[in-house]
This record gives structure tokens, C-alpha cells and sequence, in this order.
């Protein structure tokens, strides 16, 4: 660097676009420059002391340049200092290296103090920017995939792990209160990777895990390729779901233990809680029947007709009046039924299901209850898996297969 180099880099920094020797300020900007140059502490030291030496403060030994209105530094010096104040200037393109940092605005608080507590930031000190841009294609998308890539990947792996404390308890503390790639997938989204999108998260036990843009997403790490994701949780709450499950199945197996049967066993043990969807098929064939006989004439002479006849219109009013002679849509009003309030909340119609891996690779689906209604494989058939259901009291359906 040049001495007309070095002084012009000197006013540039300075805050009133010339330098003085008397402001400490601005000889604390000449001595940053220097050391940037990587001159020895000496050398430092020595032009430092020369500045007190210099004639009015201004001249460093070579006339022509700082303090003389004139001369061709200080000429450039004042097109720079100009143009700086106005923005007249034609700026070069920004490199992914000198690009400014950018400010995320909102997001959540909680979620940011993981971050930094983790990275062993201060609250005043910036959280790694994201620095490639992923999609999101909010209310009205379609099932999409991202791969995190580059020195994203790398904070992704990092902050993995991390996950929101539990209710009451301090940042950084081990009560886990979620699971993996939730906080992680924040950080994506909230701090640079989709810049229109705002990332809050609403801790709950039956809340969707974040909200971008107000539109839920729900996170899942199963561990396990996408294709075999489906599990939503539990539904214990939704008592009325419980009761219409409860009623078919029970009168299920009361039809089914009347009915003779050659090699004496009974149907397999289905509940409310243990069930796949096709089963409910079957479960509406057996029903059917009931319906079938005049409840309420028995009911005159046993009492106990008019109790049946009572709990078929309970299910009836919950799922719709359904008719025997077509069971199979009588099941997938009850899988619509079933499911209806979990996804209602979980990530709610119109929010995402999202599948996270640990390597990057993520896949959302977006969950539209209208075309589940009348998705072909909605109850599936005997064989299969089951594309719906309910195994230990956790309610599932299969992601990919009716949601992609």
C-alpha cells in the first residue's frame, strides 16, 4: 500500500470523512490500518509518535496530500466520502464473503437464546446467517423436498440436538422438550434460508412444533426414509373420537361373538387404540346388521334394544348418517372423523407434515383434509400395512403414500 493509499483508506474510515491527529478517534482508525498491514509493533509505535511532529496537525511528512484542500487524495477522497453519503456510485456485486449481514426480523426469542447459548454467543452478538435460499411455498403448496447443502449442513448437524427446555425450566438445561432437527430446521428457515418467512415456534403439548408465517409445520425424526414416515401421536383427548371407535368396535365384537363360527375363534382383539383402517370396513359390515332389526319394537320388552338403538344414533350424529348397504364409505367417514381433530391441531388444514433427517434431506407434505377424504387408499384393504390407524394409542397415517 501506497502512503496516498494508506491516507485515503484513512479518511474513508474516518467519521467525518477527513482525519484529524487530534482525535483520538481517528488516530485509533490509522493505528487499526496499520496493524491490518502487519507491521511490527515498532513500526507502529514510530509513525504514531511522527504524527505529533507533523505541522498543523495534518502534513505526514509528504506534502500534497491530507489537510490540502487540493491534492489529487484529498480529491478522491471527497468523491468517496460523497458518494458514500448519497449512494450515487455504482456498488460492485455483493460476493457471499463481504455480503452485509442481515438483521432476521421477529422470530422466537426462545429459540434464538438456544442458539446463541449453545454457540456461546452474547445477546448482542449475531447467529450464523443461512447462506443458501430453500423453498416455501406456504398455504396452497404441494409436497416438497430441500436438501441442506454447504456450510449449512454443517450448522444443521450442530444444532440437531438442540431442543427447546421444558415448561419452566432455563435455557440449556437437559429437559428435552421436543425432538431432533426442530430447532435446527428453525435456524434454516428464520435466519436467512427463505427471507420472506417468519419462523415462531408454539410450544404446546397438542400444538404444531412452528409456525411459518402463521401456517403450521409439524416436525417429525423418525430416523427412517420417508417413505415409511406416519406417526402423529397421541389422541387420547379427543373423547368424542374415542366413543364412535368405542361404540364400533364393541358392538363389532358383540355381533361377531353371537355369530356361530366353525372353528370357534373369535375376531382378533381390535380396539380404539389398536386398529388399522381397513379394519373399520369390516367393523361397519358386522354394524350393518343391527341396523337391520326394529331396536325399538325390542326395546319395549328389553330395554337393553333401546340402549343399542341409542348409541347407533350417537355414531351417527358424529360421523353422518351412513347406509348399511355401503360400508366402505361408512369407514372412511369414520377415518376422516378419527383423524380430523389431530391434524386439526397438528399441523391444522392446510399446514405441513415434515419429515427432517439429520443428513439434510428434508420432505414436507402439506396436509389438505379434503383431498385426504377422498383419497382412494384412505382406509387401504386387507394386507396392506394399513395407511391410517392406531397402534398403542398413537395415531398414525402414512405421509407419503396419502399426503404426497
Amino acid at each position: 500500500m501506497t502512503l496516498d493509499e494508506l491516507l485515503l483508506e484513512w479518511s474513508y474510515r474516518s467519521d467525518r470523512g477527513y482525519p484529524s491527529v487530534d482525535n483520538p478517534s481517528d488516530v485509533s482508525v490509522l493505528k487499526s490500518i496499520l496493524q491490518e498491514l502487519n507491521l511490527s509493533e515498532e513500526d507502529v509505535t514510530s509513525v504514531l509518535n511522527g504524527l505529533e511532529d507533523a505541522p498543523g496537525g495534518d502534513d505526514l511528512t509528504t506534502p500534497g496530500t491530507v489537510g490540502q484542500e487540493y491534492s489529487s487524495v484529498e480529491a478522491e477522497k471527497e468523491k468517496q466520502f460523497r458518494d458514500k453519503q448519497t449512494g450515487d456510485t455504482e456498488q460492485p456485486e455483493e460476493t457471499p464473503e463481504d455480503k452485509p449481514e442481515e438483521t432476521s426480523t421477529a422470530g422466537d426469542a426462545t429459540y434464538d437464546s438456544i442458539i446463541r447459548f449453545h454457540l456461546g454467543l452474547q445477546d448482542d452478538q449475531p447467529i450464523p446467517r443461512v447462506e443458501n435460499t430453500y423453498p416455501w411455498p406456504g398455504r396452497g403448496g404441494a409436497t416438497f423436498n430441500i436438501q441442506v447443502k454447504g456450510n449449512d449442513l454443517k450448522h444443521w448437524k450442530d444444532f440437531w440436538e438442540l431442543a427447546p427446555p421444558k415448561k419452566g425450566k432455563e435455557i440449556g438445561s437437559s429437559s428435552k422438550g421436543t425432538g431432533n432437527g426442530e430447532v435446527a430446521l428453525y435456524w434454516l428457515y428464520q435466519h436467512g434460508g427463505a427471507p420472506s418467512v417468519n419462523v415462531e415456534g408454539t410450544q404446546g403439548s397438542d400444538n404444531p412444533d412452528l409456525e411459518f408465517n402463521g401456517i403450521g409445520v409439524e416436525v417429525k425424526a423418525f430416523g427412517t426414509d420417508h417413505k415409511k414416515a406416519k406417526g402423529l401421536g397421541r389422541w387420547s383427548q379427543d373423547k368424542d373420537q374415542l366413543d364412535a371407535l368405542g361404540i364400533l368396535f364393541g358392538f363389532q365384537k358383540l355381533v361377531s361373538t353371537l355369530q356361530p363360527k366353525a372353528s370357534g375363534k373369535l375376531p382378533p382383539d381390535i380396539s380404539p387404540n389398536n386398529f388399522k383402517g381397513f379394519q373399520l370396513k369390516a367393523a361397519f359390515e358386522q354394524l350393518a346388521k343391527l341396523k337391520e332389526i326394529n331396536l325399538e319394537r325390542l326395546g319395549k320388552e328389553y330395554p337393553i334394544f333401546l340402549d343399542i338403538k341409542a348409541r347407533l344414533e350417537s355414531l351417527s350424529a358424529k360421523i353422518g348418517d351412513w347406509d348399511p348397504e355401503d360400508p366402505e364409505d361408512a369407514a372412511r367417514r369414520m377415518a376422516v372423523y378419527f383423524i380430523s381433530p389431530k391434524v386439526g391441531r397438528k399441523p391444522g388444514d392446510g399446514g405441513f407434515l415434515t419429515h427432517v433427517k439429520e443428513d439434510g434431506d428434508c420432505r414436507f407434505w402439506q396436509f389438505d383434509v379434503e383431498k385426504l377424504k377422498n383419497h382412494p387408499d384412505l382406509i387401504g384393504k386387507k394386507g396392506q400395512s394399513g395407511y391410517i390407524g392406531s397402534a398403542s394409542s398413537q395415531m398414525y397415517v402414512e405421509f407419503d403414500h396419502l399426503l404426497g
